[in-house]
């Protein structure tokens, strides 16, 4: 599986050795797929950035799609995103799955008469591929994928049925949008579930220390780590005051090691990449990705340490089950 995800480097390195021995290959393929470079049966995924996550939800796609996969994942800034994009839409693939963000970004923006199939996306409508959360049938006449919010809702379900009304803290930093959509949600959302949602801004190591320690000294009696990239800068700091039991921490990020956090609740990434396939297969059967609304996939993973809530027994009190 690792051996299919590399980056572009090693695609050029290929394409430039022993150009000779591969010169009556290339005919025979052109001669095979009709003309010109490209694989019709080809399915291609286009990833960005690479992660642990990324990787889980491949192996999910790869194993329930039952085709033969080309895996391509780039970094998320810089030019070699932009033109290995431009070289795979040359070969003409018959499916184009974009997993992530910034991967369905570049897609969205480029030629549209080639099949695609997104996930791993938490908010496809900003990305151009789809227009209004409202209308989620409307979308560009290639593109059909699924959403996957961070699940925000299942942790606060969770958490107030195990440990009870109250305040949560959550550190997010203004810079990274992800953070920023997950503290509006969190801040508008959690009274529902009981919950006192605080706030604090952090943008380095420094104002994080001082961020967490206002979130304290403010009554946060749980801590909240969302499925972030700027939440990796802290979580370990944050899990070990768990571990310690200065603060429960309720744990959303999926990379981040879970010993210290009393609940976890993740996405499922294996079991989106499986959905994924589902997905794919329906438009590789011929039905129009314009005729399949967008549709919201969130798998979980929950895992709740009974030591660590034993430990906590005394505040807040669990709910009997």
């Amino acid at each position: 599986m690792e051996n299919n995800l590399r980056p572009h480097t090693d695609n050029r390195k290929l394409k430039t050795e022993n150009r000779k021995p591969i010169l009556p290959l290339l005919l025979l393929l052109a001669l095979a797929w009709g003309c010109g470079p490209s694989a019709p049966d080809h399915i291609i995924v286009f990833c960005s950035p690479d992660s642990p996550r990324m990787r889980q939800a491949i192996e999910g796609l790869e194993a329930n799609l039952g085709e033969p996969l080309e895996v391509i994942c780039v970094p998320e800034f810089g030019d070699e995103g932009r033109e290995e994009l431009r070289r795979l839409r040359q070969r003409r693939p018959r499916l184009l799955v974009a997993l992530g963000t910034p991967a369905l970004m570049r897609v969205a923006r480029g030629e549209k008469n080639i099949p695609v199939v997104f996930a791993l996306v938490a908010n496809p409508y900003f990305t151009g591929a789809a227009y209004e959360p409202d209308h989620p049938e409307d979308h560009q006449e290639y593109i059909t994928g699924l959403a996957s919010p961070p699940p925000l809702t299942a942790a606060w379900e969770q958490g107030a049925s195990l440990l009870g009304p109250a305040p949560w803290g959550l550190l997010y930093d203004p810079n990274d949008g992800v953070a920023v959509e997950v503290a509006a949600r969190f801040t508008q959302e959690a009274p529902r579930f009981g919950l006192k949602p605080l706030t604090e801004e952090g943008t380095d190591a420094a104002s994080d220390a001082r961020g967490l320690e206002r979130l304290l000294a403010r009554g946060a009696k749980v801590i909240y780590l969302p499925p972030v990239p700027s939440a990796q800068r802290y979580g370990a700091g944050v899990l070990k005051w768990g571990r310690e039991g200065k603060v429960l921490v309720v744990s959303g990020h999926p990379e981040l090691p879970r010993q210290g956090a009393v609940l976890w609740v993740a996405l499922d990434y294996r079991r989106l990449g499986e959905e994924t396939a589902a997905l794919a297969r329906r438009v590789l059967q011929g039905e129009a990705p314009k005729k399949i609304a967008i549709r919201e996939a969130t798998p979980l993973k929950v895992e709740v340490d009974e030591a660590l809530l034993r430990r906590w027994s005394g505040y807040p009190t669990p709910k009997a089950k």
